[in-house]
């Protein structure tokens, strides 16, 4: 069993100087927080909240691992005001030209968030609207007052959280971790 996987451990690494053609491209991730305002004093028949708004923190880009069968890209990482662990593939088996999106969050425990893991045909393109999916975070009420004091400002308040994964140039150029 130990000779096994340390054979596999080998297979997974890293792969430099992989033929990038023949690899899924690249990608990037963030976690958004979503939010709006109470705004202050307001006339009758005015607004209460402010429009929707969010702050974000980006995952590590994408590198590729390859395999005996499959080329991936891989993202995989934390963030600072949730605690989970982000795992994201894009697999594509050599020679083919469709692909898998696999996505994972899991709690500090290694469980699985509730509607994870989700593993999908890859619906990423590098242009039009399919450069982006979004993937919401089930988040409860004691972590959502918690996020909601280390993140927001007084009178914010939290009201949803996504993971974003983007293949498009802007969100490939967005100031990520390198």
């Amino acid at each position: 069993m130990f000779r096994w996987s340390l054979f596999a451990a080998f297979l997974a690494v890293p792969a430099f100087g992989v033929d990038e053609s023949n690899s899924p491209p690249p990608f990037a991730c963030e976690v958004r927080y979503h939010f709006r305002e109470h705004l202050g004093a307001i006339k009758s028949g005015e607004k209460r909240v402010s429009a929707p708004s969010y702050e974000r923190e980006a995952l590590p880009v994408s590198r590729v691992v390859k395999t005996v069968s499959l080329t991936t890209q891989v993202v995989e990482g934390r963030v600072a005001y949730l605690p989970c662990h982000f795992l994201v593939k894009i697999a594509q088996n050599n020679g083919s030209e469709t692909g898998t999106l696999e996505v994972n969050i899991a709690d500090n425990s290694g469980k699985s968030l509730a509607d994870f893991p989700q593993v999908i045909p890859n619906p990423l393109t590098r242009t039009g609207d399919t450069s982006r999916k979004k993937f919401e975070i089930p988040i409860d009420q004691e972590l959502k007052k918690k996020i909601e004091k280390a993140l927001l400002a007084k009178g914010q308040f939290l009201t949803h959280v996504d993971l974003i994964i983007g293949m498009d140039d802007d969100f490939l150029s967005a100031d990520f971790p390198k």
